[in-house]
């Protein structure tokens, strides 16, 4: 492909990319354009409200900026009472600057309007353009350009195999470890060496508690670019920036359904969920085996991953853990 079909294509797949989805394209993008920067999503969405908040700080630099991300239809474009208002959630949040973001365009009042407020446009040309010029989404081989499909199956990856991947099953026992790191990620640029220094934790749990999270639904990876020599990035998912808010605010009651509905989702535990309901009990030999069958893993690698899976099975309401001969887990849902 050359540059104008490159661009093409990335409008195309940014356009198939559901809303939560776009607005984690656009974090990736505007990270790569500002590498000092850090950006993540807010935790809750708001009509006329910050999508995405950030922060450029350097030595001669530190401004703070909120984001709002449209993926509009070419036809709808952004006028100017989506501009004011989002004017005024940036003086509500206290944000320094802001930025509108959209797949579509902006209309003259639009544009007049964020002139005066001094918050800065990127339409859908700009936006597909500084991807393929900063790689997010294609690579380049042999002076031309092809799809990076590694990193768009990083949004809604489903796999063809009737086995679930060793990625998707959860090597991370500890829900405090885990929310150290999500915190972590929440908090920095997102790679490893960040979540090591911010989490207290080693490099090996850095990446597993990472990838808890993404099996959790509260992460979102971005794998590392041979030719750019990016470093691989994590970060958080709007329910995973709710979660972490409202643990961080000691809102408990608020954050556990969050994590029991990501448990449940997990594609181990949404394959584990009938047989367990049916037979109404499992010893842990049993989730050997069942973590084994349904997967690729090896039997001393399914043996420490069931470890973890039967943590996340106790965490559950329907689920209780017996201890007598033997570890059981006991199904008490409907």
């Amino acid at each position: 492909m050359d540059a104008a079909d490159a661009t093409e294509y990335v409008e195309h797949r940014a356009m198939s990319l559901s809303a939560a989805e776009f607005e984690l394209l656009c974090e990736s993008v505007l990270t790569e354009s500002l590498p000092p920067a850090r950006f993540s999503v807010t935790a809750f969405r708001q009509d006329g409200g910050i999508d995405l908040d950030g922060r450029v700080s350097n030595p001669l630099l530190d401004v703070s900026l909120g984001v709002q991300a449209k993926q509009y239809d070419p036809s709808n474009t952004v006028g100017s009472p989506a501009i004011q208002r989002f004017q005024g959630a940036l003086a509500d949040t206290g944000c320094d600057t802001g930025t509108v973001i959209t797949t579509s365009s902006f209309t003259t009042p639009a544009a007049e309007s964020a002139e005066r407020a001094g918050i800065h446009l990127v339409n859908g040309s700009a936006l597909f353009e500084s991807m393929v010029d900063l790689r997010v989404g294609v690579r380049r081989g042999g002076g031309q350009f092809e799809p990076d499909e590694g990193f768009w199956n990083l949004f809604g990856e489903t796999d063809e195999t009737s086995t679930v991947p060793s990625k998707r099953i959860p090597l991370a026992n500890s829900f405090e470890t885990l929310d150290a790191v999500l915190s972590a990620i929440g908090d920095t640029r997102g790679t490893k060496d960040d979540i090591v220094s911010s989490a207290g934790v080693s490099p090996r749990h850095a990446d597993l508690y990472a990838g808890a999270g993404w099996i959790l639904g509260f992460v979102h990876q971005e794998w590392p670019d041979e030719e750019t020599h990016r470093q691989r990035r994590w970060s958080l998912t709007r329910s995973g920036a709710r979660y972490i808010a409202y643990r961080t605010a000691g809102l408990n009651a608020e954050a556990e359904p969050l994590l029991l509905d990501g448990i449940r989702n997990a594609e181990i535990i949404e394959r584990l969920a009938h047989p367990l309901s049916e037979s109404e009990s499992f010893g842990h030999s049993e989730l050997v085996d069942f973590v084994e069958s349904e997967s690729e893993l090896s039997r001393s690698s399914a043996k420490r991953r069931a470890s973890s899976v039967g943590v996340w099975l106790a965490r559950l309401p329907e689920v209780s853990v017996e201890n007598g001969r033997g570890k059981r887990y006991v199904w008490n849902g409907n």
